[in-house]
């Protein structure tokens, strides 16, 4: 087998574990976003635009359906339609939760002699069943329901994916894929909320707990927080719970130390791994409970171009010509 042919074998594999994250993180983006909405009082100007903005796809959203920032207030339902639209069901955006999942179907398919012989039909069915339980028109039940099914479809691929795969190269590629794409999102939704409702809407402080419940609930970590941290929902604890507690599976720093593990099991790791390392190091040092506002955005911003630098490091040590 030449080096090209494992190259690309990696790089599909890599990307496989970037599609499926990026499919169940932006399923459950939508319906906490959705459940937030309704919690809180409807003078809050938060809306569905902010989801784009955290995805950082403003342009193609505006390309898509125009400038929705210009439409008046009374469209929030249009809002609504346009954005759920545009990040679950809509191909031409390439950031799709359908679209992850076509894009991660696809590599399946050019893996069947690498992943375990039912990979390919689990991630198979799960694109057609998002395919079809996404279809237009689309109730708020009924998409709750969908996206439900989404998520809990996806951790039985990862599970199988986990018990019935060789832990090999092939293994940490996918898993650094997974862990990259985790980090990053776990960055986004902190990110969002912090500017959304806290610099935005000063009257939101009543609210506070809601936010800070609708992150930890973006992350799958409501339970975990009342469990390890024993105590109301805040802004400092749950950043630091969310940043820097090393037993949470969708923690900033349990990504990282994930990322160091994989990078661990592969040859010629000594620049990626120098890099996650100190980008480890840094996070474990920093105080995050005296983050606020744009200090905690910039903090975020540091970390996202950090990944985007790994990313790169990973690309080009492992498959420049893939």
């Amino acid at each position: 087998m030449t080096h090209r042919t494992l190259s690309t074998t990696a790089f599909r594999t890599y990307w496989l574990g970037r599609y499926l994250e990026r499919a169940g993180s932006t399923a459950r983006l939508v319906s906490v976003n959705a459940n937030l909405l309704i919690d809180l009082p409807v003078r809050f100007p938060l809306g569905w635009l902010p989801l784009v903005d955290i995805l950082k796809l403003s342009d193609e959203f505006e390309e898509l359906y125009g400038d929705a920032r210009k439409t008046h207030s009374a469209s929030l339902d249009a809002h609504e339609r346009q954005v759920v639209r545009f990040l679950l069901s809509d191909t031409r955006n390439s950031g799709s939760l359908l679209s992850a999942l076509g894009f991660a179907r696809e590599n399946a398919r050019t893996l069947r002699g690498t992943l375990p012989r039912a990979a390919y039909e689990h991630i198979n069915e799960a694109h057609l069943y998002a395919k079809d339980a996404l279809q237009e028109p689309l109730s708020r039940s009924r998409r709750y329901t969908a996206l439900d099914h989404v998520v809990e479809r996806l951790l039985q691929i990862e599970g199988f994916l986990s018990s019935s795969m060789l832990h090999n190269a092939s293994w940490q590629f996918l898993r650094l894929g997974s862990f990259i794409e985790r980090a990053d999102m776990t960055t986004r939704i902190v990110d969002l909320r912090t500017n959304d409702l806290l610099e935005a809407t000063s009257g939101l402080d009543p609210f506070e707990d809601i936010q800070w419940r609708s992150v930890l609930n973006s992350l799958d970590a409501m339970q975990g927080y009342t469990v390890t941290v024993q105590r109301p929902v805040n802004q400092a604890d749950a950043l630091q719970y969310l940043l820097q507690d090393p037993a949470l599976p969708r923690s900033l720093l349990r990504c990282y130390t994930a990322l160091r593990n994989g990078l661990r099991g592969l040859p010629r790791n000594e620049v990626p791994l120098k890099k996650v390392q100190a980008m480890r190091q840094q996070l474990k040092r920093a105080r995050t409970r005296n983050l606020q506002g744009e200090k905690l955005h910039r903090f975020v911003d540091t970390r996202q171009k950090q990944l985007l630098t790994l990313h790169q490091i990973i690309t080009n040590t492992y498959f420049p010509s893939a």
